[in-house]
């Protein structure tokens, strides 16, 4: 029981012999080290002559010569110890952080070493080079490294390769042939197959004249080698053919080439212009009257020369510059039509949307179910086929009736009653027009893009698209052929499931095209549209039949259907008359043909 005590002052008594004997004052006992808790009376007793400058290792410390094998005070020790440990253990004068006896350098930032916590020392204090003042790494976009933050980074800053300007897109590698169009592809129809439009290089298949399809570039196909004359309209180069009896303008004058068709948004005839109407004499164009516009949001439609940033060689011609997908038909502009809002055109007159940004709520104009803000004239959502009753779609269209001039294509009907009449943020013009003697028919072009396309096929949240016309021709069944005068919806597409009725256009009616050659997700041709994962159409030509003298009024109508959220945009133009134009009841000769 007295051994313990017996060894302290043994030990005790040889440190004070050695000390004394080397003229030692005993002023290097130390007092509690930082490491000790507070309160921890211990002294450690070290022996000078061992100090090394720097840090030391565990290996150079030397071991305390109590039985306790630690030095100071451990977690177990109570608050207030007075226990006096001697330890030959080793000083140290640096500066950093001491554990154990061992000393950790503090990281110095700038001094090109990486140490401790840094992770990275470039040795200078620039920002953005990478390794920012803090040590701390920052993504360079072009470096070719793939840093934090990037999606990929292939040495360069330029978009239209495997890698966008940001870094922040990558795009696969151009493979021809599976079914997706990407930089530089005009086409990829998914297969090799050549003369079917789309060649195996991924370039449009030239337009060949006469054999029946109207392909880029061609202003008619009508399949026969008959070069105009009675009863045939086209050309053997693929022109229209005007006979003498058709008094329509062979050559259009064009009013949409300055400055004010896009700034002045006071005047609305600016809209007409924009679409090839130029009210100027009725040999060089189209002569209206009792023009209406809608009390529309100036940000609502635009003017534009264009929209989007997606180019492509028009004309198969690498010696004349590319152009902008979305460009006038005719003219210098056409006109933008939306259930959201439009982007002011840039300096070119150019409509360029952020990504993804066709996702706005109430735009402002007139919003409210049917029978609460009626349909404006000549618009009717109701059946007019077969006399008024419906079920014969195009054919006795109830014309000139009291209550009649109701939609004689019966596409209209089904789908207001899905959404309630329930048709907002609407946008409208209407005029009228006297067709040329020996005129059938006019034509126009649109594209549709909206961002309710993919999520709500088949539902009520269809935005519609409607051009309507009323033609107050009397019917007369003894004429060859009979006289059916049509009104109601131009803007219909065959049923694929009943080819003697038509749809609406909206998404659900355009899914398989969308599904097929539309552009829709990631394709590069949305670039610069704000309709990225969403759909856009290829431009559409859309065709109405009408009586030769009539006079007709006609209407385009844009509205956002059960709700009021994510946008649909129209774009139209060349608005032209068509000496041949078509006969209604034949669907797939009028309305739009999207495949």
């Amino acid at each position: 029981m007295t051994t313990r005590p017996i060894i302290r002052l043994l030990t005790t008594g040889f440190l004070a012999t050695a000390l004394g004997a080397c003229g030692d004052d005993g002023n290097n006992v130390s007092s509690a080290s930082e490491g000790q808790t507070q309160g921890d009376d211990t002294t450690t007793t070290t022996n000078a002559s061992n100090a090394t400058p720097g840090s030391a290792s565990e290996s150079e410390t030397a071991q305390p010569t109590t039985e306790s094998p630690t030095t100071g005070v451990s977690d177990s020790d109570t608050q207030g110890t007075t226990d006096s440990t001697t330890t030959d253990a080793t000083t140290t004068t640096s500066t950093g952080t001491e554990t154990e006896g061992v000393t950790e350098a503090t990281p110095e930032c700038g001094n090109g070493v990486q140490e401790g916590s840094e992770e990275c020392d470039d040795g200078n204090d620039v920002e953005g080079d990478g390794c920012e003042p803090t040590c701390t790494i920052t993504a360079v976009c072009g470096n070719g490294q793939v840093e934090g933050g990037e999606a990929c980074d292939d040495g360069n800053t330029e978009d239209g390769d495997e890698c966008s300007a940001d870094c922040l897109t990558s795009t696969p590698a151009q493979e021809c042939g599976n079914g997706s169009v990407e930089e530089p592809e005009q086409c990829d129809d998914g297969n090799v197959d050549p003369g079917d439009g789309c060649e195996p290089d991924c370039t449009f298949t030239p337009a060949e004249c006469g054999n029946g399809i109207k392909e880029r570039g061609e202003q008619c196909d009508d399949g026969n080698e008959v070069n105009g004359g009675p009863n045939d309209f086209c050309l053997n180069d693929c022109t229209p053919f005007f006979p003498a009896n058709c008094q329509a303008p062979a050559d259009y004058v064009t009013c949409d080439n300055t400055p004010d068709v896009i700034s002045n948004k006071a005047d609305k005839n600016n809209a007409l212009k924009a679409i090839g109407i130029c009210n100027v004499a009725p040999n060089n164009s189209i002569i209206t009257s009792n023009f209406q516009f809608s009390q529309a949001v100036d940000n609502t439609w635009q003017v534009a020369k264009g929209f989007g940033s997606y180019t492509y060689d028009h004309d198969n011609d690498p010696q004349t510059p590319n152009q902008l997908l979305y460009s006038p038909r005719e003219g210098d502009t056409f006109l933008m039509l939306s259930s959201g809002f439009i982007a002011a055109p840039n300096g070119q007159g150019v409509v360029i949307e952020a990504p993804n940004s066709q996702t706005h709520d109430n735009n402002g104009n007139p919003d409210g179910n049917v029978n609460q803000v009626p349909l404006p004239p000549p618009f009717k959502n109701v059946n007019g086929s077969n006399n008024g009753v419906g079920g014969t779609p195009f054919k006795n269209c109830d014309n000139g009736v009291p209550n009649g001039d109701k939609d004689c294509s019966d596409t209209l009907q089904a789908q207001w009653q899905m959404t309630n009449g329930n048709a907002n943020d609407r946008i409208y013009f209407t005029f009228n027009t006297t067709v040329p003697a020996g005129t059938f028919g006019y034509t126009f072009d649109f594209v549709f893009c909206s961002a309710e396309w993919p999520s709500w096929v088949g539902s009520s949240y269809n935005d519609l698209l409607i051009a309507y016309q009323v033609d107050p021709t009397p019917d007369d069944p003894n004429q060859v052929p009979p006289v059916d005068p049509y009104s109601g919806n131009v803007t219909f597409i065959p049923n694929p499931n009943n080819p003697a009725s038509g749809l609406p256009l909206t998404i659900t009616a355009l899914d398989p095209y969308y599904d097929g050659p539309g552009y829709t997700y990631a394709e590069p041709q949305l670039a610069g549209t704000g309709f990225e994962q969403h759909a856009c159409t290829d431009w559409f030509t859309a065709k109405g039949g009408v009586q030769p003298g009539a006079e007709v009024t006609i209407g385009f109508f844009l509205a956002d259907m059960s709700d009021q959220y994510l946008t649909t945009v129209a774009l139209l133009d060349n608005f032209r008359w068509d000496c041949e134009g078509c006969v209604p009841s034949e669907v797939d000769d009028c309305g739009v043909q999207p495949m």
